[in-house]
């Protein structure tokens, strides 16, 4: 039951109040029906690099959350990409979980765009590693969502989509990312593993989405 209030609530905190049209509404609800449980595929001949240097990224088959951001080149302006956010984002989680989930960066990013991108890291002072994608090789295989801000991901340590949604962009997501990550890990120091998603209603989800009383509703029964 958690499991469907949960995302239920994710549709909430992606679309109100933006989502005010029947359409911005339809297509959120749309796109997270697809990409939940959805497997992320990887290219094998990703590089990897800090500040502008070569270096060692998180394997992208370990059996720990991920939560993926994929980044093309349209989007890699300081401003858009809100690096600032996501050190904040890193360093809450090294408190707040028992095993903090990995952070995985994909930069789709052209020869003629690799300085721009080394200025604006050095720029934050963001040093996490991240991977370059220069063929975009990764969209090519996955087919993300055209929308930047359904181009992030909360996976499962299989590399199955639990969650959508851009955490840098809303804190309600990221409150629902930490919710989902501590309620799997107490479930599998519990039960020995995690319990499977439940059945829920779109409707539902949409009507959550839209309607701030309905919003609060689910937020009191998922306490």
């Amino acid at each position: 039951m958690k499991e469907k209030l949960l995302i239920i609530m994710m549709l909430a905190a992606i679309c109100f109040p933006s989502c005010t049209k029947k359409g911005r509404k339809g297509n959120a609800v749309k796109i997270v029906r697809e990409w939940t449980g959805k497997e992320i595929r990887y290219p094998s001949d990703l590089s990897c690099m800090s500040m502008g240097k070569d270096t060692t990224c998180v394997d992208l088959y370990n059996d720990n959350f991920k939560i993926l951001l994929f980044v093309d080149s349209l989007g890699c302006t300081s401003c858009r990409l809100k690096l600032h956010e996501w050190k904040r984002i890193m360093n809450e989680s090294d408190s707040v979980f028992i095993r903090k989930p990995e952070f995985v960066f994909i930069f789709q990013s052209k020869k003629s765009d690799g300085k721009e991108l080394q200025n604006i890291f050095r720029n934050n002072g963001f040093r996490h590693p991240v991977f370059i994608d220069k063929e975009n090789e990764t969209d090519k295989i996955n087919h993300f969502p055209s929308n930047p801000e359904y181009q992030c991901f909360l996976l499962d340590k299989d590399n199955k989509v639990v969650m959508v949604g851009n955490p840098s962009l809303s804190s309600g997501i990221w409150t629902l990312y930490k919710r989902v990550i501590a309620e799997r890990e107490t479930s599998v120091k519990t039960m020995g593993k995690a319990e499977e998603f439940t059945s829920y209603t779109w409707q539902d989800n949409a009507d959550a989405s839209i309607y701030p009383q309905k919003r609060k509703e689910a937020a009191k029964k998922l306490n």
